[in-house]
């Protein structure tokens, strides 16, 4: 590049001209030689812009995440707590229908128990004994247990219980206080009694057996003082 001297610029005349013409030349080149440095350190197509910068997570965005997250983890814990509720109350539903389920269970056998041993003898006695059954059957069965005339939706008893002990409800006190339950075992003993059962030497096997000889039929006009014998 070469510039042209300049002349004082309180001449006149043509060098006063000259210095214009000259000073014009001097700030276009200058200003081509901007517009080179800007073809090397200008933003390129791939270079973040101001434009683009604007365009990243703003503070709304970020709340909006913070918010879509806050969300998703409370529906996950919601899940959780809802699995852990529902094992909690299927641990207290199980320990719950197995009591029942027992005293249900062994009242039954025994009743069975009776109808078996009076098989041989008479047909009256036989018949009884075998409608007896087949009573105890159908109302112990778990659809009739655990039916909704018992039981509310919540899964809670709503008949009558109370506590043996006086203090806390426990699943024993649940059991014994159903109304079906409650209705066998007293059926129970009076055949109990009849038949002149000892639960005791049931539970004995080396115990000696009851004597079938003074069995006598079942005659439920009897009073319920005549006592009999039945053979296990």
């Amino acid at each position: 590049m070469h510039f042209q001297p300049i002349g004082n610029p309180s001449g006149g005349g043509e060098g006063g001209g000259g210095d214009g013409g000259e000073g014009i030349a001097v700030a276009v080149e200058h200003q081509g030689s901007l517009n080179q440095f800007e073809d090397v350190f200008g933003s390129g197509p791939d270079s973040p812009t101001e434009q683009e910068v604007q365009n990243g997570p703003q503070p709304s965005d970020m709340r909006r995440l913070e918010t879509e997250h806050t969300t998703a983890g409370y529906r996950e814990g919601i899940t959780a707590a809802k699995a852990s509720s529902v094992q909690v109350g299927f641990d207290e539903g199980f320990s719950l229908g197995a009591t029942i389920g027992s005293q249900a269970g062994q009242l039954l056998g025994m009743v069975e128990g009776i109808a078996d041993a009076l098989k041989g003898h008479t047909a009256e006695a036989a018949e009884a004994s075998t409608k007896l059954l087949s009573d105890a059957k159908g109302e112990l069965s778990t659809d009739k247990i655990f039916s909704a005339e018992y039981w509310a939706s919540d899964g809670n008893w709503s008949y009558e219980v109370t506590a043996a002990d006086g203090e806390q409800i426990l699943f024993s006190d649940v059991a014994t206080a159903h109304p079906l339950v409650r209705k066998w075992r007293r059926i129970v003993n009076e055949q109990l009694d009849v038949w002149r059962i000892q639960l005791s030497l049931l539970e004995n096997e080396t115990g000696p057996r009851l004597d079938t000889a003074s069995v006598e039929p079942l005659n439920s006009a009897a009073p319920t003082g005549a006592k009999q014998t039945l053979d296990w």
